[in-house]
């Protein structure tokens, strides 16, 4: 990661384990010293890189209030902008990119301990806050992190139906470029999606989101022990594209409802981190965000770039009568 000299670091979620349960529950088994040893390994790069995360299950320490977040809160210093008693809810900009951090174990089927724990608040700050971004001429790109999936296939987690169904009609709405996830520990990226629909996306390919859609990729690689998908890895030098792939999304009440998904592009269950490059450009030029999935070992495994008109008013975003 320190090879490639980035400005700043995003981590979705799931900090450190020290709650290695993960179900936000008071049973779980927590040992705080866990986190002594997640800093000790980190400091090397975020002494220098700003280390900006966002909150997954295993943040959920109920040994703390409010809503486990305690050790979190003890440790890092997340920006104050988010909604009121939203933690690690918030948004900052960098050069032509707004990013928002989000938490979705407000919205999670899956592991509901937190569920509703902001009362709608982070749902509503969030439509205002790309509303308020799309309308920044000097912010071209949204990349929006958080933990649980939109859209993912493995075995284990798969897709969060609570993300489904209350935030992608917000990134349609307003045709967010990037969504990064955590939660699934392997990477996948899956073709670009617009209003539940998908358009095929090969490695290599240049994405128009103002027309295509929402680039979704699961980064969840990065030192955990590694999970599965149903069907074989596909990634550069080593495609295996299959036309469905069977797996499932969570509903209400903890259900995994099965289907069967066209929109699985990319697949690797290595060690894996995903490095994002910008390059700016003069109001009217073509301004372009690179995605590169690197393995551990420095290898290239995937790579889309999504280009915009620098300053465009043309930015996907959808009327409320269209929305």
């Amino acid at each position: 990661m320190a090879a490639q000299d980035p400005a700043f670091h995003l981590h979705a979620g799931d900090l450190c384990y020290a709650d290695s349960s993960g179900l936000g529950l008071p049973a779980d088994t927590y040992d705080p010293r866990t986190w002594d040893q997640f800093l000790a390994q980190t400091e090397p790069i975020s002494a220098s890189v700003p280390w900006m995360a966002s909150l997954g299950n295993h943040d959920m320490e109920a040994l703390y209030s409010p809503n486990g977040y305690g050790g979190q809160l003890a440790r890092w210093d997340f920006p104050d902008n988010g909604p009121v008693r939203s933690e690690g809810v918030y948004s900052f900009i960098y050069g032509n990119v707004g990013v928002i951090s989000l938490d979705p174990n407000d919205v999670s089927f899956e592991i509901p301990a937190n569920y509703g724990y902001t009362g709608g608040a982070q749902t509503k700050w969030l439509d205002n806050r790309l509303k308020w971004l799309r309308d920044q001429d000097d912010v071209d790109f949204i990349v929006v992190f958080f933990h649980h999936c939109a859209y993912s296939t493995t075995t284990a987690h798969a897709s969060e139906g609570g993300v489904r169904n209350q935030w992608v009609p917000l990134f349609d709405k307003y045709g967010v470029d990037l969504v990064i996830n955590g939660h699934n520990h392997i990477y996948e990226r899956a073709d670009v999606l617009k209003g539940g629909k998908s358009t095929k996306t090969p490695i290599g390919a240049t994405v128009h989101p103002a027309t295509d859609g929402t680039t979704y990729v699961t980064a969840g690689a990065a030192g955990r022990s590694l999970y599965a998908f149903a069907v074989p890895d596909s990634y550069a030098g080593h495609v295996n594209d299959v036309d469905e792939v069977p797996s499932f999304v969570w509903a209400s009440g903890a259900v995994k409802v099965a289907e069967n998904v066209t929109w699985s592009r990319v697949r690797y269950t290595g060690y894996s981190f995903l490095a994002v490059d910008v390059k700016p450009a003069t109001p009217g030029r073509t301004t372009t965000l690179t995605l590169r999935a690197v393995t551990e070992a420095g290898a290239e495994i995937d790579r889309v770039v999504i280009a915009r008109e620098a300053g465009g008013r043309s930015r996907g975003h959808l009327d409320d009568s269209a929305a």
